[in-house]
């Protein structure tokens, strides 16, 4: 458990290969141990480490896993963490379909056990399929919901993906609005140490630039 904690820290804070070190280690031991728990933790977090790197076949198999240990083990909290993961995979790839049909399902198996941490980040899944298929408007209520939940519970890092969602639904009806959302996501990332702060750097370097240009 404690190789799974460091892990996922790891994780969070862009150390992909220590964090994927660490979680099979968890996972080696969770096995010998028979800690079934344990083992579908060091899987799911895995499975977010091959996304973040690319890989996303490795993801999908090492979340399938996961989710096939989550509903041996009846465990609703768990099958909903695997399904909001493997929607981010599916959105990855694009299949948008396909991401919604794994997050819907994440959501309603979440309302039903209240944990309010895997319903935000069902919902900023949802909105991030939403933008990318066209509907930033439906994308804006997803993110906005996800943020008054995160925010219930101190969640920093759903609080971040929700602003960062919110910036990407709004930049072309509303660019204010928009970067003022980069700069609240950008503030959480750093406070987090997670690297998506310089990929919100980045983007609001690229819209003062352009706003700059702009005849």
């Amino acid at each position: 458990s404690v190789l799974g904690n460091l892990g996922l820290l790891d994780l969070r804070q862009g150390r992909y290969q220590q964090a994927r070190r660490r979680l099979r280690q968890s996972l080696a031991l969770a096995r010998m141990t028979g800690g079934q728990r344990t083992e579908f933790t060091a899987l799911v977090n895995l499975g977010e480490v091959s996304l973040r790197q690319g890989a996303c076949e490795h993801a999908t198999r090492q979340l399938d896993q996961a989710l096939a240990l989550a509903r041996q083990l009846s465990d609703r909290n768990h099958e909903a963490s695997a399904l909001v993961r493997l929607g981010a995979v599916n959105l990855r790839q694009g299949h948008y379909q396909q991401a919604a049909g794994h997050l819907q399902q994440a959501l309603a198996l979440t309302r039903e056990t209240g944990d309010k941490e895997d319903e935000a980040e069902a919902l900023n899944g949802l909105g991030e399929v939403l933008t990318r298929s066209g509907q930033p408007e439906h994308a804006r209520d997803r993110h906005t919901a996800a943020l008054e939940l995160a925010s219930q519970i101190g969640g920093k890092y759903q609080q971040a993906r929700a602003h960062h969602g919110l910036a990407e639904a709004r930049q072309a009806a509303a660019p204010g609005e928009a970067r003022h959302h980069w700069q609240l996501a950008l503030s959480l990332y750093t406070d987090l140490g997670a690297p998506e702060a310089e990929q919100i750097r980045a983007r609001l370097a690229t819209t003062d630039d352009h706003n700059h240009h702009e005849p």
